[in-house]
């Protein structure tokens, strides 16, 4: 039974952790994968490429009938690849995987026709679809009922039921019991309309940059407000089984930057993160080019110190943060830490937040 959705970027260290996940955990989630983000946007060529990299990975870490989601959320809708919208070059590579296709009213018809399109052909297997809502839509149901309709409901028609997608994004600035109103209000009507499987709340409350909350050479807890959202939600919420998720320790905002790689030593620092009950904590230290990459032991020593650890034997993420703790193995990178902390995430949200 899926107990829990994590929302990652289908990014080499995030498709990996899927593979390092322990069977229990594994077997307990529905990862949710979005397309990677690209500062300036993607050319043609250059998402045909990227595309081929990440199905790649997709069938390198994840087992042939393992399901998962798969959205384009953060490529630039107007794309065309081949002369199709880039939907349709997706779907295409996923079409011997067991992926659910996500639909939304913020996309084109092109992207969602693409969704109806590769159902009808049988190209998709699956029989669900999952549709994502934003803050903007999902304010009111009788405002975008119509829309609804007339843009999705032919599509919905085509499976046999709809995995409901609240997405908050970035929840730090929102009011969580007007959020969770909100979102029990537009789901109870929805649910309604349309056959539901399963209702996901989503958010984060890590911004795109560190600096934003955090200076260098310093500490600090950070409260999730999106678990607080969905916990109002679930608090009356009866009419369909309800599924927490979140975009684990990466910020749903994250996107590549065009920088040099022999630049990138200039501007990064080095940070670790690490799940707790109800909150997240930082601990970062300085510049990549001034410390280097050993600080990277100091502070999983630090981490690894606190009350809260919960020791090596309990996820893949938590032994990596232990071996650093003790100096051990070859040195921490911005990118390599990436994936114990997300390892270590899910590995918690599974047995122990939402248990």
């Amino acid at each position: 039974m899926t107990k829990y959705i994590p929302f990652l970027k289908a990014k080499q260290n995030e498709i990996k952790s899927i593979s390092e996940l322990s069977s229990v955990v594994r077997h307990a989630i529905c990862p949710f994968f979005d397309f990677p983000k690209k500062m300036g946007g993607y050319g043609k060529t250059e998402f045909k490429e990227a595309a081929q990299r990440i199905m790649q990975r997709l069938k390198k870490n994840i087992p042939e009938d393992f399901t998962f989601y798969f959205d384009n959320f953060d490529v630039e809708d107007g794309l065309d690849v081949d002369g199709k919208h880039n939907y349709v070059y997706l779907l295409k590579l996923l079409a011997n995987m067991r992926v659910i296709p996500v639909v939304g009213l913020d996309r084109s018809s092109a992207h969602n026709n693409a969704v109806s399109d590769f159902k009808t052909s049988a190209v998709l297997t699956s029989d669900f679809v999952a549709f994502r809502v934003g803050q903007d839509d999902f304010e009111e149901f009788d405002v975008v009922q119509d829309d609804i309709e007339s843009e999705l409901g032919p599509v919905f028609g085509q499976f046999e039921k709809v995995d409901l997608v609240l997405d908050c994004r970035i929840c730090t600035s929102l009011d969580i019991a007007a959020t969770a109103l909100k979102i029990r209000k537009f789901s109870r009507k929805f649910c309604a309309a349309y056959p539901v499987r399963r209702v996901i709340v989503t958010g984060s409350s890590i911004p795109a940059s560190i600096s934003e909350i955090l200076k260098v050479n310093s500490e600090q807890m950070l409260d999730r407000k999106e678990l607080k959202i969905f916990s109002s939600v679930k608090s009356n919420h009866a009419h369909a089984p309800l599924i927490v998720g979140d975009y684990t320790t990466v910020s749903p905002n994250y996107s590549d930057v065009n920088i040099p790689p022999e630049m990138l030593q200039n501007v990064m620092t080095a940070k670790l993160t690490y799940t707790i009950p109800g909150a997240h904590y930082f601990i970062r230290g300085g510049g990549m080019k001034v410390k280097g990459a050993k600080q990277y032991f100091k502070m999983a020593e630090r981490l690894c110190s606190q009350p809260f650890f919960r020791g090596q034997s309990y996820s893949s993420g938590d032994a990596y943060l232990e071996e650093k703790s003790r100096g051990q193995g070859s040195n921490c990178s911005p990118n390599a830490v990436i994936k114990p902390a997300v390892i270590a995430h899910i590995s918690y949200m599974v047995l122990n937040a939402n248990s």
